[in-house]
């Protein structure tokens, strides 16, 4: 679980650094920052969804 909690933090770090250039950004770069921001979603998700399975499997 720490793996994924610091590949999460490291990823929210880059993509708060995307935002500030946001508007600078050509087309290849903006794919780029909805990529990250995809990665960066599925990663919570999975994240939420392992903690919710490990708090039914002591219940």
């Amino acid at each position: 679980m720490k793996p994924m909690l610091y590949q999460i933090f490291a990823m929210a770090v880059i993509w708060i650094g995307m935002v500030f250039f946001y508007q600078e950004m050509d087309q290849v770069s903006k794919f780029i920052f909805y990529l990250v921001s995809s990665w960066l979603l599925l990663l919570i998700v999975l994240f939420v969804k392992q903690i919710l399975r490990k708090r039914n499997q002591t219940n």
